[in-house]
């Protein structure tokens, strides 16, 4: 903040010069106290230095990622925004203190500010300062970011008053995400797919539940490759899951030529991408809650949330089932073909 020697001013410049310096120095102290108020507390430094170790453990670890450079990271609770290794030719620091961040020996610069409500994101974008969490693409989907609400924020949703486990859960949430930076390839895909459904009012991972889910015959089977799935996945011996695991490849192909044909023959493939970004993230988040502590039955339950979303519970249910089958199946999902998951399966059941 600058000093302003009102002397000096009297002496040379006229009334209405000093009252003008007198606001701007108003604004700077303001605005470095908005700052100052926001500069990162203890309990959040190592609560985000945490969570990206664990999503560290789950890349080296669980997902045989090799190492990458850390996205820009847009964190965030009720009254103060972190931008955490921020590109410099898309974040103005205006209005902000700066700091750092240690993540895996590396220092990292932190931008704390004032949020007002509201979120900026790349490319001028704007979201509520709410519960969320997403990653995304930016400058010509060559480079990524990802926002995420703080644990204070989700702990007072109040569908979450009864979950005991929401540290674990806010953290999970920020792997899958974490996840997703590595789908670059089906992020163009579903880039292309969605200008070819414009007629579609929400193209997300919920598309096939929302456009099907009233169709009595697609109802029934999904739910009865659901339930197979997921006996697969319970089965303890290895030939009988196997064979399981086959009866599931077959129940999805058989469903998929029989519905996904004529006008909607698109759905199949867009179907295939969901469920694999959406089942692989949720299997990262499912490895992040075990590394937090939680048992397996606990993590499942965790990462499920009832089993409601299709494109969800189906996903994270084919991965635990590759898992199970498949050894180093990482390298082919996250390698340079990034096979996708039921070619993944198929594989599995050879």
């Amino acid at each position: 903040m600058p000093f302003i020697f009102l002397s000096f001013i009297f002496r040379n410049f006229s009334r209405s010069l000093v009252v003008a310096a007198i606001i701007l120095w108003s604004a700077n102290l303001q605005q470095t106290f908005a700052g100052s108020v926001c500069k990162l507390q203890t309990t959040d430094r190592i609560w985000i230095e945490k969570t990206v170790a664990i999503w560290e453990k789950v890349r080296t670890d669980s997902l045989n990622i090799s190492s990458q450079k850390l996205p820009w990271l847009i964190v965030f609770d009720e009254n103060c925004v972190w931008n955490i290794n921020p590109d410099a030719s898309e974040f103005s620091a205006q209005n902000s203190i700066k700091d750092k961040l240690v993540f895996n020996k590396k220092s990292y610069e932190v931008f704390a500010s004032k949020h007002e409500g509201k979120i900026s994101l790349p490319k001028n974008g704007k979201i509520p300062a709410q519960l969320i969490s997403f990653a995304s693409n930016y400058g010509n989907a060559e480079k990524a970011f990802l926002v995420s609400a703080m644990p204070s924020i989700w702990k007072n949703a109040p569908h979450l008053k009864e979950e005991k486990n929401v540290d674990a859960l806010v953290r999970s949430v920020f792997v899958h995400e974490m996840t997703h930076i590595f789908h670059q390839k089906y992020h163009a895909k579903l880039d292309v797919l969605e200008k070819k459904l414009k007629e579609v009012e929400n193209f997300d991972d919920d598309i096939i539940q929302n456009t099907f889910a009233k169709n009595d015959g697609f109802r029934q089977a999904y739910e009865k490759e659901h339930e197979l799935l997921y006996q697969a996945v319970a089965e303890d011996d290895l030939k009988r899951k196997r064979e399981l695991a086959k009866s599931v490849f077959e129940a999805v192909k058989s469903r998929r030529s029989r519905f996904y044909i004529n006008e909607n023959a698109i759905y199949e493939e867009v179907e295939e991408i969901f469920l694999t970004m959406e089942g692989a993230a949720n299997w990262a988040a499912y490895r992040s809650a075990i590394d937090q502590g939680l048992n397996r039955t606990e993590a499942v339950k965790l990462i499920r949330r009832g089993g409601k979303y299709w494109s969800q519970d189906e996903g994270i249910g084919l991965f635990l089932l590759i898992d199970q089958l498949l050894p180093k199946w990482q390298k082919k999902a996250f390698g340079k073909s990034q096979m996708s998951v039921i070619h993944l399966l198929g594989e599995a059941v050879k």
